[in-house]
Parts: structure tokens; sequence; C-alpha cells
């Protein structure tokens, strides 16, 4: 059971919300913001805290590459993901109505179920204590799911995790990792990315019943629209090109707004399909190193992503198993598919918090450049209208 029209508004708290929303087809004007977060890999100080347990993966160098994330996570959390975070629900703002982390809530790599657990409770309660009474929704990452090859429950710890703690933020029922909810008059789609989720057809007949939105938002950890970047996109394994392309002209014919996270870059992108335009926000709040929340955000128009596309024709991937590689698309046949398409282009590796802004006829993202409470930059998302920074 997703949360339908028809269990957000007899469920409730959620769907009174700030800046005189009400229930779904209130006739008086809806204006909103929502406070979001990246990708914060949420760990210790003490690399042994969370990983004692973990002890191998599919390769020793994957491994060995994994325990180099621990260390980077233990310097993050040392004092810019604290101070990033804080700075955050300090800017929340009076009308906002959620905060939204946007998966990879967690680093995971545990090697034990009930420490993995330990790990998204210690994670959700620092948010929760950051941003108060706000409702937090959370993306289900890729990270948050990751452990032992073996087996240690972690992808079965987020799946009974995400139900629990999303009901109770939303006030309605939540029973999968792939739900709808509604703020108003607008609909928003939280997809589960990880391989084999999200199933097609659930996800189909959430677009359906969403019809009739003012906007449409889907919320994947993974981009809905590829980087160039990464083979890691919302159904980007090669076995499913067919319902990538049909959930594209589907969103495009909507007119979706497609939030996401995963490539540790702030990326924006206008795309202009046959049936309508998809215009796509990736948040990007892994601190990894001092400076970062200082890189400039230069440029814009479709030659970042061509040059992207050029660039990975000679890319060889890292070393995977026959049956993954099968499954994966060829990075410069999807450039190629995607190319014509987009209008407008920007990926820079900077980093921090963002305040989303929503009314009738603008969506607006602010960004707030590492632990600062100015906004460096506006960019404009609403679909069939001018993209592009403010």
């Amino acid at each position: 059971m997703d949360i339908s029209r028809r269990g957000f508004l007899l469920g409730g708290a959620a769907a009174v919300g700030a800046g005189g929303c009400g229930l779904f087809g209130a006739s008086k004007p809806c204006r909103y913001s929502v406070s979001i977060l990246g990708d914060i890999h949420f760990d210790s100080t003490d690399t042994r805290h969370y990983h004692s347990d973990y002890t191998h993966s599919t390769t020793r160098e994957r491994y060995e590459g994994h325990l180099k994330e621990h260390v980077r996570n233990a310097g993050m959390w040392a004092d810019r993901m604290p101070r990033l975070v804080a700075a955050s629900a300090k800017c929340v703002a009076h009308d906002a109505a959620f905060a939204f982390q946007m998966g990879d809530l967690v680093q995971g790599d545990c090697g034990n179920r009930d420490t993995h657990r330990r790990m998204l409770d210690d994670a959700f309660g620092l948010l929760k204590k950051s941003y108060g009474t706000l409702p937090v929704v959370v993306v289900p990452g890729n990270h948050d799911i990751r452990g032992d090859i073996e087996g240690d429950g972690a992808k079965e710890t987020l799946e009974k995790w995400i139900p629990r703690r999303m009901s109770r933020e939303l006030g309605v029922e939540v029973a999968g990792t792939t739900f709808l909810f509604w703020h108003g008059p607008d609909a928003y789609i939280v997809v589960d990315f990880n391989e084999p989720s999200p199933d097609f057809a659930h996800l189909m007949g959430l677009l359906k019943r969403s019809e009739g939105a003012r906007h449409t938002f889907i919320l994947s950890h993974g981009p809905v629209i590829p980087s160039c970047t990464s083979r890691w996109f919302l159904l980007g394994e090669k076995d499913r090109t067919e319902e990538r392309r049909e959930l594209r002209a589907a969103l495009a014919k909507r007119g979706a707004i497609a939030l996401s996270g995963h490539t540790h870059v702030l990326e924006h992108y206008e795309c202009v399909f046959p049936e309508g335009r998809i215009s796509q926000f990736v948040f990007n709040s892994v601190w990894s190193r001092p400076g970062a929340e200082n890189l400039d955000l230069d440029g814009k128009g479709t030659h970042g992503y061509a040059i992207r596309a050029r660039s990975i024709r000679n890319y060889t991937p890292p070393s995977v198993s026959p049956k993954k590689a099968a499954r994966w698309t060829d990075l410069a046949e999807l450039s190629d598919e995607y190319s014509p398409f987009v209008k407008e282009s920007l990926a820079v590796s900077t980093v921090g918090h963002y305040r989303m802004n929503v009314s009738d006829d603008s969506v607006t993202v602010d960004f707030f450049a590492g632990d600062s409470t100015s906004p460096k930059r506006r960019f404009e998302l609403l679909a069939g209208r001018r993209g592009g920074m403010i």
C-alpha cells in the first residue's frame, strides 16, 4: 500500500502544512519551502565504531577502497559535516514543510544488521535533533543497504526501517521503499533505485495515481537523467533500457522535476524531449575536503554535457562481474541518446546545503555553500519554463 491521495487526506499530519497549503485540491495559494541535504554518509570519528564487523566485500581492492571511505568520513564528521547540518537547520524558512535527505544517509559497511539499524537510527536522530518538529523524508541510497557480500541483513534492515520511520514522519502508512505522498496540490514520489528495485509496474501506478498534481517531484538517489559520469542512475541496468525510456517519456509528458543525489556533484539539467520537459537537480552535501565549498558555479548551456559525453568514449570501467557488466548501459551510447535533448547543463564538485521554494508558478533551489547561512546561487527548476541560474 502506498500513500494514495485518499490515504494522505485521511492520514493527515503532513496534509496541512506551512505556507497556507491545505488538502489536495485546495483553491487558496500554496507556497512552501523544503530544506534539502544530499548524501551525508553519516559515520563516526572512530572508524571501528560502526565497522568492527565489516570484514570483506566482492574483491580485496573494493574492500580496501571502502576502508578508505571510512577514514574520509571520520574526517568529515569530526567537524565539517556537523557544521553543514547545523547550518541547514539554521536556514529552515518560516514556511518550511519538510526536510529531505537524498539518500546515502549512512556509510553502511557494518557487517551486522543490529549495527546497521543503530547507524540508521543515530543518523536520523541527528537530523531530527537538528530540524526539530519538521518532518524529515529519507530517500533510499545504495550505501543505506551496503554491507558484507554474504548477507549481513543491511538491505532487509532498510526495507523495514524506511516504512516505519516515514510512516511516523508523514503521519500515514508507508509500506515500502518506493511510495507516494502529497503536500497540498503537489505529488512527491520517493523511488528506491537500488537493484532490483523499483518495481516498474508499481512506479508507473504511482504516476497514474498522482495525475492532476500541480507539480510532480521524483525523489530518487540515483539520477533520472544520466550525468555521463556514472553508470548508476534510475533504471540504469541495460536490461531495463525500455523501462527507462518509458518512464522518461511519462515524466517528460508530466513536466516532472527530478531531485537526486549519489554523484557527489552539484548538477542541474534542463532536458526537452519530444513528449515534454524534465528538470533535474542533483544535490551534493559530501564535504570530503576543505575548500570544495568555494568552487565557482560558472557556466551553463549544453557544452558541459557534450564535453563529458565525449570524454567517456575511451573510458574503461573498473572490473566488475560479467553478469553485472552485461546489464549496464554503455556510456557512449547513453550520451548519444541524451545529448540532443539537454538544453541546460551544469556540473560542479562543490558542496553545501539547499532550500527548495515551491509556489504555483515557480520552483527554485537556493544553494548554500558549505556551512554558509547566506545563499550563493538560486536555480530555477520549474519544468516547462525557462531553466538555469538566476
